[in-house]
């Protein structure tokens, strides 16, 4: 069997020095509780302000971002569009009839009205 010393004895009331020093501590407790929680929802709330400050900034540098590169895209369309006017105007200077007989002219080619054509057959029997 074992056996168990205690302090006081059971019937015995606590001092009003102990009782009044048990109070404060609680109260201490109590104050040290309260000053935990502000301190923990102002450092929470103070914690999402932060968060909610980066999500804008990155979104709006996202945004700005993509605008930069659409002009830049349609910059480059427009320049890509005018080109390719100028190279049908180029073609169609190039392709036109008369330009292109002025052309044979001046290399010295001439309009043939009879093209001789030899049959296939008598080159394959001579080899």
């Amino acid at each position: 069997m074992t056996v168990i010393a205690l302090s006081r004895p059971l019937s015995a009331r606590p001092s009003p020095a102990r009782a009044r020093r048990a109070a404060t501590r609680a109260h201490a407790r109590s104050n040290v509780t309260w000053e935990l929680r502000s301190f923990t929802a102002t450092a929470g709330a103070i914690m999402v302000g932060f968060v909610l400050a980066l999500l804008y900034l990155g979104s709006s540098t996202g945004v700005s971002t993509l605008g930069y590169e659409t002009q830049q895209l349609q910059e480059r369309r427009d320049e890509l569009r005018r080109r390719s006017a100028l190279l049908e105007v180029q073609l169609a200077k190039l392709g036109s009839p008369a330009r292109i007989q002025t052309e044979a002219r001046r290399l010295g080619l001439v309009h043939v009205s009879f093209v001789p054509v030899v049959p296939a057959g008598s080159l394959a029997a001579r080899r």
